[in-house]
């Protein structure tokens, strides 16, 4: 497709707004359509300016820690994708302090959405605030709330779309003098594995050169990343799908020999052919939670995680909502809950993986905490812990089980060279995610890694 024919296809999908690029403000959020009363957490909303003429227009949503927001650490949140909201970080992983109810509701299957104009909010017991302020930020450009004021802009990388985030964090923070000094995590799910640890060396590369303002970064945490896309395979799914019982001795045996695993050479023919076959495998499986229901239009009577999703867009599109949360009118035209245009068309992969970025960061004094949920295809725990490997940091605690309520949540594994310290740890019976799965394990485990505590 030609540039131009791209960006008339912009144009149509993302409804570019045509006006001079705003000044960035920040405005409280003192209650929300769908719950009642008013918020018992203090939220704002707002948009950051980046890029040359700030033609970008980042929006944000903070939410103060309902501990102590002067002293608790604040964590910068990534939704993956690329190009899901914010909004389903706060609601469905269950990070943010709301979530939906869905009693007295209805989802009608033959227009496929819920029978509701207004869902109503709950509180939800495991907010990642109870522990920390959170700044999620809608990006890249396209996402959630977020837009341009030329259609240039949206057409944007992995790399621009970080060095954006890092501009935006730099300018929240001057912004907010009163969080300049918290410590400082970059967090994020799914595709954000890439993301997250460059955005995090841009950040001490930063702060090495004392061109700007300090960053008191203390480290990053990852969800279920994605850190190799175009590895899959030396990534671990053949060996989850065999090791869940899923892939026959046979069959697996097979693909080892003529792969040449653990590297997973796919250019063999009977390699290829292995492969395949047990791709049939994981198309027939909820890649998301191997145990759940894979959603089919063909089966709907079968409960869909992805169903309960889809009452988000009668939430964002209310008028109300969008006025309760300080959106620019104009900007945005019709809401969706993952951008499919900027996912398809608009965004360019080009980071091979995340490995190099992690490796410089295991020279410095950080912190970083990966896990995974071990029900999960989409980037399977033996997956992340080759990635692991890669990095060359020793073994501090061999793998072990972990606890909430005196049941096992996980099993981790503590690495550390002396200045750069991994938690790795798997959720239980949680999916892709794991927050969404399991949120009072994730809030303990997220709490005690901060705490400095063992899980």
């Amino acid at each position: 497709m030609e540039k131009s024919s791209i960006h008339f296809f912009l144009l149509l999908l993302i409804f570019l707004p045509v006006f001079a690029t705003c000044s960035s403000q920040s405005r409280v959020v003192k209650s929300l359509p769908g719950f009642s009363g008013n918020l018992p957490f203090k939220l704002h909303t707002g948009y950051i300016g980046v890029g040359r003429a700030e033609e970008v227009q980042l929006f944000y949503y903070f939410i103060e820690s309902e501990r102590d927001p002067e002293t608790d650490p604040i964590m910068l949140w990534l939704t993956g994708g690329p190009g899901c909201t914010s909004l389903s970080a706060i609601f469905f992983e269950h990070i943010g302090p709301l979530s939906f109810n869905y009693t007295g509701v209805y989802f009608n299957r033959t227009t496929s959405n819920w029978e509701t104009n207004l869902p109503a909010l709950q509180l939800n017991p495991y907010s990642w605030t109870k522990v920390v302020n959170l700044l999620f930020v809608e990006a890249p450009v396209g996402t959630g709330f977020s837009y341009s004021s030329t259609a240039e802009s949206y057409l944007t990388t992995d790399i621009i779309s970080g060095k954006q985030i890092y501009e935006f964090l730099r300018k929240w923070l001057t912004e907010h003098p009163q969080f300049a000094t918290n410590p400082l995590y970059i967090g994020g799910s799914s595709y954000c594995g890439l993301i997250v640890p460059f955005i995090t060396q841009e950040i001490v590369e930063g702060n090495e050169d004392e061109t700007g303002s300090q960053i008191n970064i203390k480290g990053y945490i990852l969800g279920s990343p994605l850190t190799d896309p175009y590895n899959t395979y030396a990534n671990g799914q053949i060996d989850f799908l065999h090791r869940i019982s899923l892939l026959s001795d046979e069959l697996y045996e097979s693909a080892k020999v003529s792969c040449a695993a653990p590297y997973w050479n796919v250019s063999d023919a009977e390699c290829e052919m292995n492969v395949q076959t047990a791709l049939d495998f994981i198309n027939t499986l909820n890649e998301d939670h191997v145990l759940e229901p894979k959603c089919d239009d063909s089966s709907p009577n079968n409960w869909c995680r992805k169903t309960d999703h889809l009452i988000i867009d009668n939430w964002a599109n209310n008028v109300q909502v969008r006025d309760a949360l300080h959106i620019r009118e104009g900007t945005v035209g019709h809401w969706t809950r993952c951008n499919q245009t900027v996912k398809f068309l608009s965004y360019n992969i080009t980071m091979n993986n995340s490995i190099g970025y992690h490796q410089y960061l295991t020279k410095k004094p950080i912190r970083a905490l990966i896990y995974g949920g071990d029900q999960e295809l989409s980037a399977t725990y033996v997956g992340i812990l080759r990635c692991i490997e890669k990095l060359n940091v020793p073994v501090v605690d061999e793998w072990r089980p972990w606890f909430v309520n005196e049941q096992v949540a996980g099993y981790v594994t503590e690495y550390s060279n002396g200045h750069y310290n991994l938690t790795f740890t798997t959720v239980k019976g949680a999916g892709h995610c794991p927050s969404e799965f399991n949120p009072r394990e994730s809030l303990a485990m997220i709490q005690n890694w901060l705490a400095l505590n063992s899980l």
